[in-house]
């Protein structure tokens, strides 16, 4: 069965640092299935890279309880 890794970018408005960025990585990086975490200060938003099993739902719920609601 091969491994196919699916791109998800979110808008995370309450990112202004990268200490955000930092806690943002730490969050999603704890997920199973997410392989790459990347955020970009300047536009807010945060590229994940992960398994089919991971939901857009599940990483907008882990930066929400990250303190960081995403849409």
């Amino acid at each position: 069965m091969e491994n196919r890794t699916s791109t998800t970018k979110v808008v995370a408005p309450d990112i202004v640092c990268g200490g955000c960025a930092g806690a943002i990585k730490n969050a999603l990086g704890k997920i199973g299935g997410v392989s790459q975490v990347e955020v970009d200060v300047d536009t807010k938003t945060v590229s994940v890279a992960h398994t089919a099993e991971v939901s857009r739902e599940k990483i907008v719920e882990v930066l929400d309880d990250a303190g960081f609601p995403a849409n």
